[in-house]
């Protein structure tokens, strides 16, 4: 059960015959009867009878043998199963907390960068807001102006064209012609009104807005 390699079986061993011949009776003398050299001695219907029974005995701790070495090389083959399936399972679960490992590395990999990519698109939006508040600001403005230059224009287009139509009479001198309004620098004027006209003293107040100065002749 430990793994280790079991003995094989033993050969069966040769047992020799029941008899021996052993060393020749001497020479008899001269005149003598000659001994009689097989006595003692199995005849050859014996030495076949014990030969075919060793022969059979060891037919049979030859299939013994085999019998033996057969079952050792089963349970050993079982055994190797065995552990080769063990070996498998203990691998395959090292390989699923590895792979479980590397997902968990993975998937916070993917949330830190993920993080990264949402604040940098949080911040780039913040920009671009800003960045259109600043120029619709600066939109409202430059319009605002325009609108103040026009209106302007059109005051002094009113002006003008109510002059030429006054009579001559109650036209004013070239001296006493009303000042010309100036147009004020970008972001000039308070709340979009007309600078002071050109050429008043310094302390003089200016038209406020909506209100032309009235032509010379008349009453103001």
């Amino acid at each position: 059960a430990d793994g280790v390699r079991s003995p094989a079986p033993r050969a069966p061993g040769y047992a020799p015959l029941q008899a021996s011949l052993g060393p020749a009776p001497p020479m008899p003398p001269v005149g003598s009867l000659p001994p009689t050299m097989t006595s003692g001695l199995p005849d050859l219907a014996a030495i076949a009878r014990q030969k075919d029974v060793y022969l059979k005995m060891l037919d049979e701790q030859l299939k013994q043998g085999v019998t033996v070495l057969d079952q050792q090389v089963k349970y050993q083959r079982e055994y190797l199963v065995i552990q080769r399936e063990q070996q498998k399972k203990q691998f395959l679960l090292q390989l699923d907390q590895q792979m479980k490992a590397q997902e968990m590395t993975l998937t916070q990999q993917y949330n830190e960068q993920l993080m990264a990519l949402q604040l940098q698109a949080g911040s780039q939006k913040a920009a671009l807001e800003q960045q259109a508040m600043q120029l619709t600001m600066e939109y409202e403005q430059r319009r605002a102006e325009e609108q103040m230059y026009r209106y302007q224009y059109e005051i002094q287009k009113q002006q003008s064209e109510f002059a030429a139509r006054m009579p001559p009479e109650h036209r004013a001198a070239p001296a006493a012609r009303p000042a010309e309004f100036a147009y004020p620098a970008p972001g000039g004027g308070p709340h979009g009104c007309v600078a002071a006209p050109m050429g008043a003293p310094c302390g003089r107040p200016a038209a406020p807005c909506g209100y032309a100065p009235a032509p010379s002749g008349y009453p103001p």
